[in-house]
């Protein structure tokens, strides 16, 4: 028994760096390839290829899926999707993310050779039997962490990644006052580095496991961790923590340069000195379709 109307779910593919840069630079075909300087062209047009081989089939094994392209697909577009079908990589797959407030992700690797894709399960070897599964009801609807935060107030969007505190220049030493949860009264502790990253199990795979250890998506906490710290052989009591629901983690800014709170690496925050950022779990979290296969 189908769990979802495939008749009102989305397809929306990420383009190609082919297609992006014809787009973004407005260049020919001929002089695109002279601006990859020939080493990198073959490479390009091979995965852009592979790409739109891969749109092709999820598109006829999805006929009755509506097709939006990245670059127009809107909140409300899927607010009306039992549905969204994400085609490109992990990237992509987290920007989608960002508009899918209840409703269910599947992700797709559209190039499994350029691409790691860790967050998604399928890929040109399974489709065919994903989409069968999916025909069937024969998928498990995962509940990913997502987590949240305030800069004086202001809300950000949920984060199904990593939040990241610190200067926008990783050049410039970024440095904060955190207070771990629980401990409101201590005053904090005074740190330095290139920044702090607060992960879920989704990200600790990302950008975080250069840091931390994996753990799971479903999991109901977060994780953080002071990245680089400075001096290098300061013993900071409070580098490294766990963020769990209920608890809050609060950063108060000292940073002197262009400060930022980033989510996902698509939203940014002005994080300036003496502001002060909140960070939660969200009570949102991301429902990820995951096909028997």
């Amino acid at each position: 028994m189908p769990l979802f109307d495939l008749s009102k779910s989305l397809l929306v593919p990420k383009p190609s760096k082919y297609e992006y840069d014809l787009a973004r630079l407005g260049l020919t075909h001929e002089t695109l390839l002279g601006h990859y300087r020939r080493e990198n062209a073959d490479r390009i047009l091979e995965s852009h290829r592979r790409q739109r081989g891969m749109r092709a089939r999820a598109r006829a094994l999805l006929p009755e899926a509506r097709l939006v392209e990245r670059e127009r697909v809107t909140a409300s577009d899927v607010r009306a999707a039992s549905l969204v079908v994400s085609l490109g990589g992990d990237n992509h797959f987290i920007y989608l993310s960002h508009l899918c407030v209840e409703t269910p992700l599947l992700g797709i690797k559209s190039d499994s050779l350029r691409s790691h894709g860790g967050l998604l399960p399928v890929d040109e070897a399974n489709l065919d039997e994903a989409v069968a599964s999916l025909r069937e009801g024969r998928v498990a609807v995962e509940r990913w962490t997502r987590i949240e935060a305030r800069v004086d107030g202001a809300e950000a969007p949920p984060a199904a990644s990593e939040i990241f505190l610190g200067e926008e220049r990783r050049r410039d030493i970024s440095r904060h006052v955190l207070v771990p949860p629980g401990l409101p009264d201590t005053g904090g502790e005074e740190q330095k580095g290139s920044g702090l990253l607060v992960t879920t199990g989704a990200g600790s795979t990302g950008f975080a496991g250069c840091y931390l250890a994996p753990f799971d998506r479903q999991a109901p906490e977060a994780r953080w961790v002071l990245t680089e710290p400075f001096p290098r052989n300061t013993a900071y009591r409070a580098r490294e923590g766990t963020l769990r629901r209920g608890e809050t983690l609060t950063v108060r800014s000292r940073n002197d340069a262009s400060g930022v709170l980033t989510c996902d690496c698509l939203k940014d925050i002005p994080f300036p000195y003496a502001a002060v950022a909140t960070v939660r779990l969200s009570d949102r979290p991301l429902n990820v379709v995951r096909p028997a296969t």
